[in-house]
């Protein structure tokens, strides 16, 4: 949905985890993520199209595989502030 959000406006989304692909390979990311199948787009950290900014968080759970591969949880803290 990131595309859509970017089309409409938005300065930020703060996005649910996902798992940051359950399973990561060092150097290449996600492997594979719930609901995304192989290879997702999306895993972890900030993604940026046209002005708007999306936050992805690796969470802190498993999913469908019980254990997590060259992934660890996190835990995401913000700041905002009122811009100029």
């Amino acid at each position: 949905m990131f595309p859509l959000y970017s089309e409409y406006g938005f300065d930020l989304v703060l996005s649910g985890h996902a798992h940051g692909g359950q399973v990561r390979l060092p150097f290449a990311g996600g492997l594979i993520a719930p609901n995304q199948g192989f290879f997702p787009e999306y895993t972890s950290g900030e993604y940026k199209r046209g002005n708007c900014t999306m936050v992805v968080s690796r969470g802190l759970g498993n999913s469908i595989i019980p254990q997590r591969l060259f992934n660890h949880p996190e835990i995401v803290v913000l700041t905002l502030s009122k811009g100029k």
